[in-house]
């Protein structure tokens, strides 16, 4: 990716996007594990660079320890790694980055555990979030040519390679983990505010 691409670019068009749920469903595992970037950046296949220019994009942010100005240490949760794996797939792909951080949006709102049953696919317009089969071969008969990645499979592969990298116990660490409030919680919020500004720059630039 391009480490000039104009701010512009990342707007989410939400009217487009499949509808997801607002904030995560219930019956979240707790976080006890958080990863440094360079584990994240390692296991999701990008480069350091690309993980930070991210996070200051706010493209994929950090969930436990939000980055605070550069070098700062941020600290990724295992969903965090997925949605990066998730990212990196799609961008290699050709998906722009519009698209992208639609997909992005998806995942965020979802559980790590959701994650085992969801594919997301893109037929050059519009990204979906698909979570069996008739979606996706609803979406493969539509003549389009589609792209997709298997959330699952990701989920697998990179639960199996965390569990032999480097990571902060965050049950010794209760401060990280924003009291006791759950990350996904935050996330979710964050990724709201996100949301509200984009629509209102939206607005203002229609005028």
């Amino acid at each position: 990716m391009n480490e000039a691409e104009p701010t512009t670019r990342l707007r989410l068009h939400v009217s487009t996007a499949v509808q997801g749920e607002l904030f995560p469903a219930t019956g979240t595992q707790p976080v006890t594990r958080g990863y440094k970037g360079t584990v994240a950046s390692k296991v999701a296949g990008i480069t350091y660079r690309q993980l930070d220019y991210w996070a200051r994009r706010q493209i994929v942010e950090p969930s436990i320890t939000p980055s605070h100005g550069s070098g700062s240490r941020r600290l990724y949760s295992f969903k965090d790694v997925v949605i990066l794996a998730v990212s990196k797939r799609l961008l290699d792909a050709g998906i722009n980055l519009q698209n992208v951080t639609t997909a992005i949006s998806f995942l965020t709102q979802r559980t790590a555990e959701q994650f085992e049953n969801i594919t997301i696919m893109c037929d050059g317009q519009q990204v979906h979030e698909c979570t069996d089969s008739e979606q996706m071969v609803a979406l493969l008969q539509s003549g389009r040519a589609v792209f997709g990645v298997s959330v699952g499979s990701l989920w697998k592969q990179i639960r199996e390679t965390l569990a032999h990298e480097e990571y902060v116990d965050l049950t010794t660490m209760p401060s990280m983990m924003g009291g006791n409030r759950p990350v996904d919680d935050i996330t979710a919020m964050r990724m709201r505010k996100n949301f509200e500004a984009q629509h209102q720059t939206r607005a203002a630039a229609s005028l």
